[in-house]
């Protein structure tokens, strides 16, 4: 009797073949393709759906460039903040002379 031997795939092979079933209409199609069955390709897009981490990769330079933007305008902002605090507080402590401001 022939034993079987279960093929591991890499985790790219998958990501890579889900993102192929997505592209492609015909999923059985692909699958002979790639030499899988049908409700493995399935299996796989159902854990790539439930896993967040494909998703995050695939966005994650356009965001990342988002992200330097927006901490730089915040930081920018903080500093702007900062300067009001003490122009406030140096007008608010001064001894009683008017500035006529």
């Amino acid at each position: 009797m022939l034993e079987k031997k279960k093929r591991v795939y890499s985790k790219e092979f998958k990501e890579q073949a889900v993102r192929l079933s997505h592209q492609r209409e015909n999923i059985k199609e692909l699958a002979d393709e790639l030499g899988i069955k049908v409700e493995r390709l399935y299996k796989w897009r159902k854990w790539a759906n439930s896993s967040p981490a494909t998703e995050v990769k695939a966005s994650l330079p356009e965001e990342s460039i988002e992200v330097k933007k927006l901490r730089k305008a915040l930081r920018e902002k903080e500093l702007e903040l900062e300067i009001l605090k003490k122009a406030v507080h140096i007008f608010s402590s001064s001894d009683g002379k008017s500035t006529n401001l």
